[in-house]
């Protein structure tokens, strides 16, 4: 490993010479944008993500886009379809749980009942 000592010897020898330091830094930049570049491409290059199967309005980047009228209406035709599946899951949870309340309240009766006569019972036993 280098050590610190060393680069600033480095860096104190350049030091005398401006232009020798600008070309460095010249040559440090051009290498950084040909990295740069050389990604880009490489990013450009790669295969685009297969689209999942029920994505019928994905571009194939996978980013959305709208192109058209068409492609808008069926768009809230989906959403549509959707909000209608949405509303129907709500009201069966709704029935789901007017269910629950009345058997609670069956439960809660039988169990108030069983308490009663457990009381009038001991009553009984025990004057």
């Amino acid at each position: 490993m280098l050590e610190a000592g060393f680069l600033k010897q480095i860096y104190d020898s350049l030091a005398g010479f401006p232009v020798l330091q600008a070309a460095l830094g010249a040559l440090i930049v051009i290498a950084g944008l040909k990295l740069m570049f050389k990604a880009d491409k490489a990013k450009d290059a790669a295969a685009a993500p297969a689209a999942p199967a029920g994505a019928t309005l994905a571009a194939p980047d996978g980013a959305m886009h709208l192109q058209g009228a068409v492609v808008f209406t069926d768009m809230t035709r989906e959403i549509r379809d959707i909000l209608r599946e949405c509303v129907e899951l709500q009201r069966r949870i709704a029935e789901c749980v007017r269910i629950m309340r009345e058997e609670a309240r069956k439960q809660t009766e039988i169990l108030e009942r069983i308490e009663r006569e457990q009381d009038v019972q001991g009553r009984t036993r025990h004057p």
